[in-house]
């Protein structure tokens, strides 16, 4: 057997290993920061966030990465979109060895924890999965953007859980210059794996109709799962945990804030983000 060969297969097989048994996970597009060109097999934008200082984890630290000059991801407004979610580049369509996507990347395991080679890509079980969230700073310039810039504007409760998302958007209002911040957020079950966040900035503009309404103010959740009066109404911003500086979030250790009904986050487009 040639050696390109035997390299070839050992290295698919550390792929699907890290696949199979890696909980650490990003959205993937052509227009995200930290794309990290150069490597193929690179896990890097998947890489979690957890005691660091601010100027490490905000953007995830690929401010100096931005995509390439034209590249922005559309969000059309009342309509929908589907982001790719991997551990690594190598399981997306950036990538460029195999295995990349699977064949049906918009199914959910069934059972949850399959033996297809796949998995669920993050827990062993449905309740461990706690929701992700897309939001949006409407800045064109990522380097005028701060935490309190960015409102979530679209959530799902199952995920990740798929790799090829769909999230559905609201009536959202243009960008300004056609461009504006987007970034994928997602804190998992402290029982689905260890405490940590992740974030994914990418650039985006809204396409379709946009509207004339105006976004509110966003505010950090509070857990409301046993009083839904304590549930803040309106827009919410993304929830920044564990970190050495510039958490909004301040659960202990083990009790990880999620993007779920229990913080207030209802399923799908989030249609109370207006003024």
């Amino acid at each position: 057997m040639k050696l390109s060969t035997v390299v070839f297969i050992l290295s698919t097989f550390i792929l699907l290993e890290c696949w199979i048994t890696n909980a650490h996970l990003a959205i993937w597009t052509k227009s995200m920061f930290g794309q990290d060109r150069g490597n193929v097999n690179s896990n890097r934008a998947a890489q979690p966030l957890q005691d660091m200082r601010f100027d490490q984890w905000w953007w995830h630290g690929d401010m100096n990465d931005p995509p390439d000059e034209g590249e922005v991801f559309n969000l059309p407004a009342n309509g929908k979109a589907d982001l790719e979610i991997s551990s690594n580049k190598a399981f997306t369509s950036l990538g460029t060895a195999r295995p990349g996507l699977k064949p049906n990347p918009r199914d959910s395991p069934n059972p949850w924890l399959n033996e297809n080679g796949w998995g669920n890509m993050h827990a062993r079980q449905r309740q461990d999965v706690a929701g992700c969230a897309l939001g949006i700073a409407y800045k064109s310039d990522p380097r005028q953007v701060k935490p309190e810039d960015f409102v979530i504007f679209s959530v799902v409760h199952d995920c990740p859980a798929r790799q090829l998302q769909e999230f559905k958007i609201p009536d959202l209002p243009a960008c300004p210059n056609n461009k504006c911040m987007c970034a994928w957020f997602w804190i998992h079950e402290s029982s689905g794996g260890t405490d940590q966040m992740y974030m994914t900035p990418f650039v985006c503009t809204v396409t379709g109709k946009p509207s004339n309404r105006q976004i509110g103010k966003p505010h950090p959740p509070v857990k409301c799962d046993m009083d839904r009066s304590k549930c803040v109404k309106g827009a919410k911003a993304p929830m920044y945990w564990k970190n050495l500086e510039g958490n909004n979030m301040f659960e202990p250790g083990h009790f990880a804030p999620t993007y779920s009904s229990k913080y207030g986050y209802e399923d799908g487009a989030q249609n109370d983000i207006f003024v």
